[in-house]
C-alpha cells in the first residue's frame, strides 16, 4: 500500500470512526438518561415502601401497647425516626442533618424520603429513609455504558477498516492495471522507436538507399501510428463526434490490409483476403479502428511465417490467425480494458479489444470469437444491414 492509499485509508477511518462515535455517544446519553430515571423511580418506590413499612411497625406497637425496638433494615436502606421538634429518636442514618420541610431530596451522596406522621405515633413525627443505592447504581450504569462504548468503537473501527480495504480494492486493482499499462506502453513504443533510430543512423552512413532500411522505417512508423491511434481513441472518444456515411466496407478492409502488409511481412506472415462488396452506413473512422485492432492482434498473436486470412461475405467479416489460441474461460475477459491473456506475452496494452467491443456496442455490430488452442483463432464481426 503506497502513501496515498494509506492517507486515503486513514482519512476514511477517522471520518467513519468519529461519525460512529458521535452516533454511539448520542445513543449512550439517551440510554443514560432513561436509565437514571428508571433507577430513581425504583429507588423512590423502595424508600416509600420502607417508610410505609416503618409506619406500619409503629402502628402495631402503638396498638399493642408495646415498646418499639428499632431494627436496622437488611436491604441497605437506613431509617431515622424524629419527633415533632426534629429531635432524633432512633436512627442509623449516615447524615442526620435533614431538611424536614421537603418530602424528598438528594445530596451529593444520598437520596432521602421524608414521611410526616400526623398525628405522631409513639412520639415519632417524621420517618426519614436514606438511600445511597442510586449513586451505586449510577456508577454501575456509567461503567456499563463506557465499557459498551469502548467495545462498540473497537468493533466499529474494525468494520471501518474492513470496509475501507474493500472500497480501496477496486482502486488498487485499477492502479496496478494502469501501472502495467504504462510499462507495456513504454515497451511497445520502445521497439519501433529503437528501430527508427537505428534505421536513421544507417541511412546517415549509407551511400545509397537500402530498401531493407526503408522498409524498417515504414514498419516502425506504422506501428507508432497504430499505437497513437489506439491511445488517442481512449483519450478523446468521449468528445469525438460521430460522422456516419455510406461506404463500401470492402474498400476499407483493403486499405487496412495494405497498411498492415509490411508489418505482417516483418514477422514472416502473409495476409490473404477474400472480400465481397458490402455497403454500410457507419462512422468510417471508428470502423477502421475495429479492423485495425483485430488485424494488429492477429499479427501479434500469430505464429511466425503463418498465414492470416481476412474474409468478408454476407455482411460478416472474419479475421483468422494461426497461433496459441485463447482459452474458453478467457474469451470473455479479453474484451475488458487492460486485460491480457498472458502478461508475459510481448505486445499489446489490453485496450485494443476493449475499443473493438465499445464500438461494436455503439453500432450494434455482433462480435464473436472462436478459438482452438495451438491452432487458430477467428473473430467474427456481423455488421447491420443499411
Amino acid at each position: 500500500m503506497n502513501h496515498e492509499e494509506k492517507k486515503a485509508l486513514y482519512s476514511f477511518l477517522i471520518i467513519y470512526t468519529l461519525s460512529a462515535f458521535v452516533l454511539i455517544a448520542i445513543i449512550a446519553i439517551l440510554y443514560y438518561n432513561r436509565g437514571i430515571v428508571s433507577i430513581q423511580d425504583r429507588c423512590s418506590m423502595q424508600m416509600r415502601n420502607a417508610a410505609l413499612w416503618m409506619e406500619k411497625e409503629l402502628m402495631h406497637a402503638d396498638m399493642d401497647h408495646l415498646t418499639y425496638h428499632f431494627k436496622a433494615r437488611k436491604d441497605g436502606l437506613r431509617i431515622g425516626l424524629f419527633d415533632a421538634h426534629n429531635k432524633k429518636l432512633y436512627s442509623n442514618l449516615k447524615d442526620n442533618d435533614i431538611y424536614f420541610s421537603k418530602k424528598a431530596y438528594r445530596n451529593y451522596q444520598h437520596d432521602y424520603h421524608i414521611q410526616k406522621l400526623n398525628p405522631p405515633i409513639l412520639g415519632v413525627a417524621y420517618i426519614v429513609v436514606e438511600n445511597d443505592g442510586i449513586a451505586k447504581d449510577r456508577l454501575k450504569l456509567i461503567t456499563l455504558i463506557i465499557a459498551t462504548m469502548l467495545v462498540s468503537m473497537v468493533f466499529v473501527s474494525f468494520i471501518g477498516y474492513c470496509l475501507s480495504k474493500i472500497l480501496l480494492r477496486p482502486a488498487q486493482s485499477r492502479i496496478q492495471k494502469l501501472n502495467r499499462f504504462i510499462k507495456d506502453s513504454s515497451h511497445e513504443l520502445n521497439t519501433p522507436i529503437s528501430a527508427l533510430l537505428m534505421s536513421a543512423s544507417s541511412l546517415k552512413h549509407a551511400k545509397e538507399m537500402n530498401p531493407r532500411v526503408i522498409n524498417h522505417i515504414s514498419v516502425s512508423a506504422k506501428l507508432i501510428s497504430q499505437i497513437y491511434n489506439t491511445l488517442s481513441f481512449i483519450a478523446f472518444n468521449d468528445v469525438d463526434e460521430r460522422f456516419d456515411e455510406a461506404f463500401d466496407l470492402k474498400e476499407l478492409v483493403q486499405e487496412s490490409v495494405r497498411f498492415f502488409n509490411e508489418i505482417a511481412a516483418s514477422k514472416g506472415n502473409h495476409i490473404t483476403v477474400s472480400l465481397e462488396k458490402t455497403d454500410v452506413f457507419l462512422d468510417k473512422t471508428r470502423i477502421q479502428k475495429i479492423i485495425n485492432n483485430l488485424l494488429s492482434n492477429a499479427i501479434k498473436y500469430s505464429y511466425a511465417k503463418s498465414e492470416i486470412e481476412v474474409l468478408l461475405k454476407d455482411y460478416t467479416l472474419c479475421i483468422i490467425n494461426q497461433g496459441e489460441g485463447i482459452k474458453k474461460e478467457d474469451q470473455k475477459s479479453i474484451f475488458k480494458r487492460f486485460e491480457r491473456r498472458n502478461s508475459n506475452e510481448e505486445g499489446g496494452f489490453g485496450i485494443g479489444l476493449d475499443i473493438v467491443q465499445r464500438i461494436c456496442k455503439e453500432y450494434d455490430i455482433q462480435i464473436k470469437v472462436e478459438s482452438q488452442l495451438k491452432e487458430k483463432t477467428t473473430f467474427f464481426l456481423t455488421f447491420p444491414r443499411p
